[in-house]
């Protein structure tokens, strides 16, 4: 009788495991301790659903955020769909360019995922697993959250591809002007 008993709590220990590899849930792009942004990620069928919680304006490079002005925006997904591992959102464009923003994403382990911000040529960024109502923030006026600059693009879009990266100015250069890219 114990050796069954001891059986099923094997068995049924991975449950809980099991269910965090997945990329349901929500995830969070930290930088320097504050969530910038948030995604829920939802199975719908064989495709994904999902919302993009983010700032409601700020100024962004692709690497450093800054100019983040609150409150938060939650923006539903108008398609989903997987593509082998990965899921892919994409939120139609608000504005008048017309470009839409395709976001996706693979789990790298039970508590991290990638996530690619397609057509950008930005680098992949590192996701951590929050609980789904996670707040963005704190945020402190004037500070710029994020790592190394990369170069921009022209003013409007997104900053250029990894491979297109700048040397830093010299020291007694001041540096570079605005970011390249504001926050819709």
């Amino acid at each position: 009788m114990i050796g069954r008993l001891l059986f099923l709590l094997v068995l049924f220990l991975p449950l809980p495991v099991a269910a965090q590899q997945s990329l349901e849930g929500a995830w969070a792009l930290r930088l320097d301790g504050s969530i910038v942004m948030r995604w829920n990620l939802e199975r719908d069928g064989g495709d994904w659903t999902g919302s993009w919680v983010k700032p409601d304006s700020f100024a962004s490079d692709g690497v450093r955020f800054a100019n983040i002005e609150m409150p938060a925006v939650e923006r539903k997904a108008d398609k989903g769909r997987s593509i082998g591992e990965w899921a892919e959102l994409t939120f139609d464009s608000a504005d008048e360019d017309g470009n839409g923003d395709v976001f996706r994403f693979r789990l790298l382990s039970s508590n991290r995922a990638e996530m690619i911000y397609a057509g950008t040529g930005l680098p992949p960024y590192t996701l951590e697993r929050v609980v789904e109502d996670a707040l963005l923030g704190p945020f402190a006026a004037g500070r710029v959250y994020g790592g190394e600059r990369i170069s921009p693009g022209r003013p409007g879009t997104s900053a250029s591809p990894p491979a297109a990266r700048q040397p830093p100015p010299p020291k007694d250069e001041p540096t570079q002007g605005p970011p390249a890219m504001i926050g819709r």
